[in-house]
């Protein structure tokens, strides 16, 4: 009998679930050492605590009154619970009532981990809701410079030659915006579909290229856009996502500024070592709210009407930084300018993560 108990500990004491039994006080008499292992305290700590002291406020009357109900076995239920570092672990608990039962007297709870089952729910759920929006927004936004572009094309069509030209230009004014668009949604869609990559990666190519491709959001005489590149290192990460990153951020700053300044600028700063790529713009364009400046990167969310655009930039920004395992920080002054900070690890020494 000695050696079966002993062997039903040891069971219990090496499973990932953590069993828990109370007296009829609902207070901890037991819980097993997995507790060490989920959220690093030790068993000895919880004993004597009432259990309801864990458990959501909202659960604990539907709780009570279950298991003093004679016909009230056991019950199945979901919980989560605060494991540190604003992170939260999710359970599927098994509750057995033994409040009527002479060995035990209380309850017995069986905690099973389901955090990675969650968390891919509420992924599929967010990823659901971004579809349907962009989806949504996609049909809108398509239509409208489309529309317009086919409605100058009719009165081109009808106009005197010599103003042909005069919708020609505006024609294709509609068209650059269909163009912008459609290359934002492959921005989006690329970005959720393909596998990261890792290579090295020529920061000072990545920039000039960059421009090449804006010269026609401004004019050089008006705006000064400079980069100067700090440090030695080589770095590595995925080029198309940098890339993506480095255009918006780099179009916005230009798109943003502001044309009553003597001398409107954008600097970018490079600071490149072994461990990490920092890339700052800054410029003395318009600014940004207060008050927007936490949802900059919602998705299709715009803080002005300055300028043209889809509010997908920032988001895929953001997305794509998080999935680089970086971080960026935005400063901005309403009038004096704004400056997006990010930083990307180098993945010089080591593969990124793939997936």
């Amino acid at each position: 009998m000695k050696e079966n108990d002993g062997m039903f500990k040891e069971l219990v004491e090496n499973s990932d679930d953590i069993l828990i039994v109370t007296d009829e006080d609902f207070k901890i008499r037991y819980i097993s050492s997995s507790v060490t292992r989920a959220f690093g305290i030790e068993p000895m700590k919880l004993l004597g605590q009432n259990i309801f002291n864990f458990i959501n406020a909202e659960k604990t009357g539907n709780w009570k009154r279950c298991l003093k109900d004679p016909a009230q076995v056991s019950f199945h239920d979901e919980i989560s619970l605060n494991a540190g570092n604003d992170k939260r672990n999710y359970f599927d608990v098994e509750v057995s009532n033994f409040l009527n039962k002479a060995s035990i007297h209380g309850l017995v709870l069986k905690l099973h981990d389901i955090s990675s089952k969650k968390l891919k729910e509420e992924a599929l759920i967010r990823s659901n809701q971004q579809l349907d929006q962009v989806i949504y927004k996609t049909t809108h936004d398509l239509k409208a410079p489309l529309m317009s572009a086919m409605g100058l094309v009719n009165i081109a069509e009808k106009a005197a030659p010599s103003e042909k030209d005069k919708y020609l230009r505006l024609i294709r004014k509609s068209l650059v915006r269909l163009d912008s668009f459609i290359e934002e949604m492959n921005d989006f869609f690329r970005n959720e579909k393909l596998a990261l990559q890792r290579e090295k990666i020529n920061i000072a190519t990545l920039l000039n290229d960059e421009l090449g491709d804006l010269r026609s959001l401004y004019e050089p005489s008006k705006i000064d856009v400079q980069f100067e590149i700090h440090g030695n290192s080589e770095f590595y990460s995925d080029g198309i996502r940098l890339r993506t990153v480095v255009a918006n951020l780099l179009s916005n700053a230009i798109k943003y500024y502001d044309p009553d300044k003597i001398e409107p600028f954008v600097k970018i700063s490079v600071y490149i070592n072994e461990e990490i790529c920092e890339i700052r713009f800054e410029d003395n364009g318009i600014g940004i709210e207060p008050q927007y400046q936490e949802k900059i990167f919602d998705l299709f969310f715009r803080a002005t009407d300055h300028a043209q655009g889809t509010g997908l930039g920032l988001f895929i920004v953001k997305d794509t930084i998080e999935k680089l395992k970086g971080v960026i920080v935005v400063n901005s002054t309403v009038g004096q300018g704004s400056t997006f900070t990010i930083q990307l690890p180098n993945q010089i020494h080591q593969p990124i993560e793939v997936g």
